[in-house]
């Protein structure tokens, strides 16, 4: 067996969630973006399950994940079994065994497991649910957007370690760089359960397929000096068929991914051809199944094509996917062609900075986004399309100097909504302040502060004193990556005040 290394932020969240377990939570979301490891966070645990002799199971959302998980076991010489008619792996002996959640929607869960793992845990489904209600086990959900409604009646506490923000900052995934390009009317679209009618988002997908290939073209040749490995998110079944016909007609290989292109096997080679170095493949097209769980690290560019009126987490799942680091891969290509980067700036900003602190209130799933103005639109967007989330003076993507200023300031790694001359808002829930708290407490005892250090640099952040008893009764707990960048940056800024002092 060969040993799980993990980050500092992950094995913070292993000893929160075992804390949290210690506590009384057998049933318990991980929160952790998506590209920072989750995997591996519970293939560390997997490991040290196995050793003191105890079943485990791991659920994956969907068929085409179960060997992307069997292949991360197998990267530790973690020995397992797959539950699934036919495979390969089929070893019930094995103590920890890998399914997916339609395989125990049709045979049910085996006996005598201590601990559940559910990947994409804010997907409820409802036996999966039920066995959950169930069983004595111990349950982690792992997701990075915990926004479905309904989540806490499942899971009775949120770990929320660090956020996309944060790990772009460590350099541990990589930031994007967005054009806004020709994207999908959706006015005067059916709504169907919250969401646009599918037939019509197919029917007017169709129409600007071409300028979906040609943008690809030009914004690939002008970043990356040509064409790179590329995921594109298609609107429906049909307009990815088409944009692959389209793509391919203009002389690159590009493939669907969905239920008509051929079985299980087809889709594992294909994918599996995807994630080598050298592949032949330029990109992949679906509708869906790279929303949850796909992992190709040196994918260079994102396509939109699929507006949501609702559905944050699928946009935020979307951009994930490029933003995972890899060698040689300073930034991810994001083409919207959905309106989705401009619906959701907001609370893509928010979720970015802050991550989540509450489970089952279906807030951020529930409200329908309502379309930028034009004049919204110019401040935030450059003529070539480039999203502006700072306050440069010239256009990133083409160097033309900005009329304006836009509403979005872009500190190094951090996006965050602003009113033009007002300060960044910022989570002043008290859960975010306690958890604050709390780390500051503790590294005052690490270090032997005196008191009054974590109360003064909490009032240095809120502005206010942690007089809440809920903030201020808080016992020391785990530090925070957000908690040490804070600290960090404090003694940063009182050094360069003595320097300025002293010259």
């Amino acid at each position: 067996m060969s040993e799980v290394v993990l980050w500092d932020y992950q094995n913070q969240a292993v000893q929160m969630v075992r804390d949290a377990i210690r506590a009384g939570h057998r049933k318990q979301i991980l929160m952790s973006p998506t590209g920072s490891g989750k995997t591996e966070i519970a293939c560390f645990m997997l490991q040290e399950s196995d050793r003191k002799g105890s079943k485990a199971l791991f659920i994956v959302d969907r068929v085409v994940l179960v060997d992307q998980t069997s292949e991360r076991l197998d990267k530790y010489k973690i020995q397992h079994g797959v539950i699934q008619a036919g495979h390969w792996r089929f070893r019930p002996y094995e103590r920890i065994q890998i399914c997916s959640a339609q395989t125990i929607e049709r045979r049910g869960i085996p006996e005598d497991v201590s601990v559940v793992f559910v990947d994409e845990a804010h997907c409820l489904r409802k036996k999966i649910v039920e066995y959950l209600a169930s069983t004595d086990a111990v349950v982690i959900g792992l997701t990075a957007t915990p926004f479905t409604k309904g989540l806490a009646k499942v899971y009775g506490h949120l770990v929320n370690v660090t956020t996309m923000n944060a790990l772009v900052r460590q350099g541990v995934l990589v930031p994007l760089r967005m054009y806004a390009a020709k994207a999908i009317n959706t006015e005067g679209m059916k709504v169907i359960a919250g969401e646009w009618s599918e037939k019509e988002i197919e029917e007017r997908g169709l129409d600007i397929i071409g300028d979906i290939v040609s943008e690809w073209q030009n914004k690939t040749e002008q970043h990356f000096g040509g064409p790179v490995k590329t995921v594109v998110f298609s609107a429906t079944v049909a307009h990815g068929e088409e944009l692959c016909k389209q793509f391919n007609a203009a002389g690159f290989n590009f493939h669907q991914i969905s239920y008509k292109d051929g079985g299980d096997e087809h889709r594992r080679g294909l994918i599996a051809e995807f994630r080598k170095p050298d592949s032949t493949i330029h990109g992949l097209i679906s509708c869906e199944v790279f929303t949850k769980g796909f992992d190709v690290p040196d994918v260079l560019c994102g396509i939109s094509a699929r507006p949501y009126r609702k559905s944050l987490s699928s946009h935020i799942q979307q951009m994930g996917r490029v933003m995972r680091s890899s060698p040689g891969k300073d930034f991810g290509l994001w083409l919207d062609h959905s309106g989705n980067a401009l619906r959701f700036m907001q609370d893509t900003a928010e979720i970015f900075e802050h991550g989540c602190t509450t489970l089952d209130d279906g807030k951020m799933e529930a409200k329908a986004r309502k379309e930028p103005t034009e004049k919204e639109r110019n401040e935030i967007r450059c003529s070539c399309g480039y999203i502006l989330i700072g306050f440069e003076k010239t256009c990133p993507g083409c160097g033309k100097e900005r009329n304006r200023l836009a509403r979005v300031e872009a500190l190094p790694g951090r996006m965050v909504e602003l009113e033009v001359g007002k300060k960044a808002n910022r989570d002043t829930s008290w859960p975010v302040k306690a958890q604050f708290f709390s780390g500051l407490k503790a590294y005052a005892e690490e270090r032997g502060y005196k008191p009054g250090y974590a109360a003064a640099q909490y009032r240095e952040k809120f502005g206010v004193w942690p007089n809440d008893p809920r903030v201020r009764d808080v016992a020391p707990g785990p530090i925070t990556l957000e908690t040490r960048s804070w600290i960090k940056s404090r003694q940063i800024a009182f050094a360069k005040s003595k320097q300025r002092a002293r010259a």
